[in-house]
């Protein structure tokens, strides 16, 4: 059930908008209902309540900003053939991206709009003592530090802050280092995760748990753990949350029998560890993502047609590298169809995973009721199984028993890694089928240090003309040029960008 908190985020969609505004007239003192501000608002609990929700509405946009159009665009997923226009998934593909794209400008701005609402939430909660206090406050903090390992990932050392600042405040603040920043999002997700429930009555399935800071917090260690940062001691962190959250299978999520079911509306908050929270309607509560990923729809899968995104999926996921046995693969894309109306035939290949065909749901082409997964509870076992192999010196049965479980499901063979370089591309293939079209891949690729060998091979083997090799420089973004011009010179840009 996830009705309460999506009505709930529809009264609250332009909060950050009218906190960042005030009354400047003192002949009354009294601001006009229709100009409330902040100010005015977290008056009682469930107004509190209602301000949390809204910084559940401010994630709406990350599947499409973040996951898609940043991280799937960019990996070895999607192939974008050259274009004779300008398009930004283009040029995020192709790895010609300057600081002018408004796509690097839209993630920036999205992400910092749940770092706003977060800390606005902290500040107002402060006089409050109603028992929810603590769960409120880790809500904040657990969304906050989403929003941080997506910043830090994509844009490297980013402006930190845990206050609601002043425009001139802002101008001001530095860039932190990225080491300082993963210590920032760790101290966020240790706190949610000592102050957010084990579980939510149906009426707020949805809502961040004790599980879902956990599972977070073990990525970010393990993130830590590889490139940039390096650091051997977060491996063993990462085991234990990553533990933690295994030894909760079927509270904190579980592996679904079937994989398809896992992105179907009815089991909604059923699987997977934390998911954001669609529903159709027309109110701009609903997902884009089926939108977003997909070239074309026959009449008989939705009334609506998707963007007509004009790339490929990748060859490799289409042929023998990916076997037909494996029921994933199904799930994931489509290879073709007719149009039971018109008896169009299509033999384009598109990502429809979150598309249930036939829906009648949407009000209009980006109005899905699909929730979109953040933390699946199969990303926290092949984590686990990932930091057993690192800690070992060949793999560990364990791991490779978990690795196996994930095939299994999926129908294909079992397989027997013998040494731990094996098991790590076993694993690396592993995660590409198991989360195609998620948004994981790049992230896997950095964080392992194999974008720039896989990232370059893929250009070679089709034919994608770079104006050079991909090298370091290209595991970041730059920084938005809009954001550099807010005080000029105060900001370095990020090295190889205009």
């Amino acid at each position: 059930m996830k009705l309460s908190i999506k009505r709930t985020c529809a009264v609250l969609l332009g909060l950050s908008a009218l906190a960042a505004t005030s009354c400047k007239e003192d002949i009354l003192n009294i601001t006009p209902l229709a100009n409330n501000t902040a100010n005015d608002f977290y008056q009682d609990e469930n107004q509190v309540n209602q301000g949390v929700m809204a910084i559940y509405n401010a994630t709406l946009s990350l599947p499409q900003s973040s996951n898609t159009n940043m991280s799937e665009v960019r990996s070895d997923n999607i192939l974008v053939a050259a274009l004779n226009v300008q398009r930004d998934y283009n040029d995020i593909s192709n790895f010609l991206v300057t600081s002018q794209l408004g796509q690097i400008q839209t993630t920036w701005t999205d992400l910092y709009g749940i770092v706003y609402r977060s800390n606005i939430l902290l500040e107002k909660i402060q006089p409050f003592q109603f028992a929810r206090v603590p769960q409120f406050q880790g809500e904040a903090r657990f969304l906050r530090a989403l929003a941080y390992f997506n910043l830090v990932r994509y844009f490297g050392a980013v402006p930190l802050t845990d206050k609601v600042v002043s425009i001139a405040e802002a101008k001001v603040i530095p860039r932190t280092p990225v080491a300082d920043v993963y210590s920032f999002i760790v101290e966020d997700l240790k706190y949610a995760a000592e102050n957010l429930p084990v579980t939510y009555a149906a009426d707020n399935k949805g809502r961040a748990t004790k599980w879902a800071a956990k599972a977070l917090l073990g990525r970010v260690y393990l993130t830590m753990y590889g490139y940039p940062l390096k650091q051997a001691d977060k491996l063993a962190l990462a085991k234990k949350e990553l533990g933690d959250v295994m030894a909760q299978e079927g509270v904190a999520g579980a592996v679904a029998a079937n994989y398809a079911d896992i992105f179907k509306t009815v089991n909604d908050n059923k699987y997977s560890v934390f998911e954001i929270q669609y529903i159709s309607g027309g109110a701009g509560l609903g997902s884009t993502v089926p939108w977003d990923q997909a070239f074309q729809f026959p009449s008989q899968w939705a009334a609506y047609q998707p963007s007509g995104l004009d790339a490929q999926v990748a060859p490799d996921l289409l042929g023998a590298g990916w076997p037909n046995m494996d029921t994933r693969k199904a799930a994931t894309l489509d290879s073709g169809y007719v149009d039971t109306k018109t008896n169009f035939k299509s033999g384009r290949i598109q990502f429809t995973k979150f598309l249930e065909k036939g829906t009648t749901a949407p009000a209009n082409n980006r109005d899905y009721p699909n929730n979109f997964p953040i933390i699946r509870f199969e990303d926290v076992l092949l984590m686990y199984a990932e930091v057993l192999n690192e800690e070992a010196s060949t793999p560990p049965a364990q791991a490779i028993a978990i690795l196996n479980r994930i095939r299994t499901r999926a129908g294909v063979p079992d397989v027997q890694p013998a040494t731990k370089e094996e098991f790590r591309l076993a694993m690396e293939r592993e995660r590409r089928w198991e989360f195609a079209a998620e948004g994981l891949r790049w992230h896997d690729l950095v964080r392992t240090e194999r974008a720039i060998p896989v990232m370059n091979k893929f250009a070679t083997d089709n034919a994608i003309k770079l104006s050079r090799p991909i090298n370091e420089t290209d595991l970041i973004f730059p920084i938005p040029l809009n954001e550099l011009r807010i005080n000029p010179g105060f900001w370095q840009q990020n090295t190889g960008y205009n």
